[in-house]
């Protein structure tokens, strides 16, 4: 990892770049002291202290209007394009504990170096490596190498709670590679003819100097349909990756899979509405309390479902301090600011609230990019990682919401629950593929341009291997009779798995923070696949079960309230600030690579799309961040050899 890359220390600078918050909530009834008032005109030039925001819809004021009259406006930190590159001048740095390690003759000197401070490599004298924030049944942590030594691995595996990346040589010479059964940690690994690498990261595993940087151009095109790249692909040819809850065995060049664990399938029988809320309430309270740690907390908060109940649980089972951040855009955009006040006025939270204008996401997107194994394209990325900053001057642990979709049942699923029902014309021969294709419109991102605005090499490789072909299995999977259940298992599996946890991980180690989802743990993710489907999605009610095992504990109008995802205004920004930017990034960048035509960008870029709702803004990120990946992470020197 680039030393450069670290946590930056709180700035004052008199351009107002970036203000430390150290206010507390405080009510409005209570006037401040003389010590407070002081230190609230010295920040004046670089923080704001504003109300909470009105939600972007009417509905939404209406919920939220009685419950936030009372609720104190939080410091708000606004972070300029002005401000320092997020790594520099770090105060702390976490050892990131990546692991890698070559098998073959001679050695790979540079993976070490590659995968930054605290890293191990698997070598003649380590028998086992582990990137791991892991327990052992819930109780004794293992956070030592004795501690992974003294377990039967792998037979022990599956009694693993916890994140982990793991690798070890055994009796037999063989060397097996591990990923925990969720995927919160990432595992990377590649034959090459000096034998096998492999890393926890992309940059790393390149380093080594054995992987020729060719990219796999159907890897690409289902980048254009996610958002991220999912399964055992990455976007470098032979790059594959550990898949969550899989062993890969590695002895004399040969290559070995197997699963140590699965999603169960669900109890025979009628379900007990109420069993079933007690038995996940209980898991949820073990999960938060598993992932709590000493001293200060902290916790994202969006003022959604899944964020605020790991805050109120958090905040009932947690002794010490507890700060809870929020991201938002600007006056000018609407943000669930209301909702996220309401919720840390109603817990009682140090609530902290990170405005990143759009020529700071500009400022550190490619510093962002760096870090991802692949490009994801969430407009999220940037914000996530200045929060993850701004967070670890107070904290080494984050808690997060993250999860309730893939496990409990979201609205992305709606388009195409509705295709399901309505029906789209195919016939029985057809309608497999037809389910696949449902499905992939439903990200909404460029499935249906794939045709328009792929080069002809990269359009010709899709032929090779289709992307309906990896979602068949997925979309019959036998386990469950209900069609909700198996969108529930694939999204777990691929959105879950390839863009949720390695997004979070990856842009949260380099500040020195642990990032923690209980929603994701290992048995909150098997009692939600008990659960059957009517009681995730009950008539229009989505989430059902989760909302009623945590009614007590959040306000109605948080329980209530319409879903509407963060509000990252990607549309105005490509209308305004962002445009020139996107047109040289485009124009004079991705262009250059040869994948994506040039007179597609043209067109998106001008507002020329066909259709009714072109999604234009989400398109031109997913680009944007294309093009800032692959010459962050392979170097703008190599965009002709990268086709191979």
């Amino acid at each position: 990892m680039d030393s450069s890359w670290r946590p930056s220390a709180p700035s004052r600078c008199s351009s107002g770049c970036i203000a430390r918050s150290t206010g507390r909530w405080r009510r409005r009834a209570r006037s401040p002291t003389p010590a407070g008032a002081a230190a609230a005109t010295a920040m004046s030039t670089t923080m704001r202290r504003r109300s909470a925001r009105t939600p972007a819809t009417a509905k939404a004021r209406r919920m939220a209007s009685a419950e936030t009259a009372a609720v104190p406006p939080p410091a708000t930190r606004v972070l300029a394009a002005a401000g320092p590159p997020l790594g520099s001048d770090a105060p702390r740095v976490r050892a990131c504990g990546r692991i890698g390690g070559f098998l073959g003759a001679g050695r790979a000197p540079a993976l070490g170096d590659a995968l930054g401070p605290g890293a191990q490599v698997l070598g003649p004298g380590l028998d086992l490596v582990r990137d791991a924030d892991a327990c052992w049944r819930g109780a004794a942590p293992l956070d030592s190498l004795a501690a992974w030594r003294a377990l039967r691995l792998p037979d022990d595996l599956p009694r693993v709670d916890g994140a982990f990346a793991v690798a070890w040589r055994g009796d037999d010479g063989a060397v097996t590679l591990a990923r925990d059964p969720i995927g919160e940690r990432g595992l990377l690994y590649a034959t090459t003819p000096h034998g096998v690498v492999f890393a926890s990261t992309m940059p790393a595993l390149l380093a080594a100097g054995l992987v020729p940087p060719v990219l796999d151009l159907p890897a690409v095109a289902a980048y254009l349909s996610y958002a991220y790249v999912p399964g055992r692909h990455t976007l470098i040819a032979g790059v594959r990756k550990v898949l969550p809850g899989e062993m890969v065995s590695i002895r004399g060049g040969r290559i070995e899979r197997r699963c140590y664990w699965s999603l169960p399938a669900p109890a025979a029988g009628p379900a007990d509405e109420e069993a079933l809320r007690t038995r996940l309430r209980a898991d949820l309270e073990g999960a938060v309390r598993r992932r709590l740690s000493p001293g200060r907390l902290g916790a994202t908060l969006s003022g959604g479902v899944d964020s605020s109940l790991v805050v109120a649980l958090a905040r009932r089972l947690h002794e010490g301090p507890l700060s809870t951040f929020s991201v938002c855009f600007g006056d000018a955009y609407p943000s669930e600011l209301a909702f996220s006040s309401m919720v840390a006025a109603h817990c009682g939270t140090e609530h902290r609230i990170i405005e990143v204008p759009a020529e700071a996401v500009v400022r550190h997107l490619d510093q962002t990019l760096g870090l991802l194994v692949d490009p994801i394209g969430d407009p999220l990325t940037v914000p996530n990682a200045l929060l993850f900053r701004e967070a670890a001057a107070e904290t080494g642990v984050v808690l997060s919401g993250e999860g309730g979709d893939p496990c409990f049942g979201g609205p992305k699923n709606v388009p195409m629950l509705l295709a399901e029902l309505l029906g789209d014309g195919a016939n029985d021969d057809d309608h497999a593929t037809a389910r696949a294709r449902s499905y992939l419109r439903a990200h909404l991102k460029c499935y249906d341009d794939l045709d328009r605005m792929l080069a002809p090499e990269a359009r010709a490789a899709l032929f090779a291997r289709p992307l309906e072909k990896d979602l068949l299995p997925h979309l019959s999977d036998g386990r469950w009779s209900s069609f909700i259940a198996r969108l529930m298992a694939l999204n777990l599996t691929f959105k879950g798995a390839h863009h949720i946890l390695p997004k979070v991980d990856a842009l949260s180690a380099p500040f020195g923070v642990v990032s923690r989802s209980p929603l994701f743990d290992r048995r909150v993710v098997e009692t939600a696949f008990a659960i059957p489907a009517q009681l995730k999605l009950k008539g229009t009610v989505e989430k059902y079960l989760l909302k009623r095992a945590v009614e007590d504990l959040l306000p109605r109008a948080i329980l209530d309230r319409p879903k509407s995802g963060m509000l990252v205004p990607v549309e105005g920004w490509f209308r305004g600030e962002l445009l020139g930017e996107a047109r040289a990034r485009l124009l004079d960048g991705l262009a250059s690579w040869g994948i994506v035509r040039r007179d597609y960008m043209e067109r998106l870029l001008s507002g020329r799309l066909p259709g009714v709702r072109p999604r234009r803004g989400a398109k031109i990120w997913l680009l944007v961040t294309l093009e800032g990946w692959l010459r962050t992470v392979l170097g703008p020197s190599r965009a002709r050899a990268a086709l191979g």
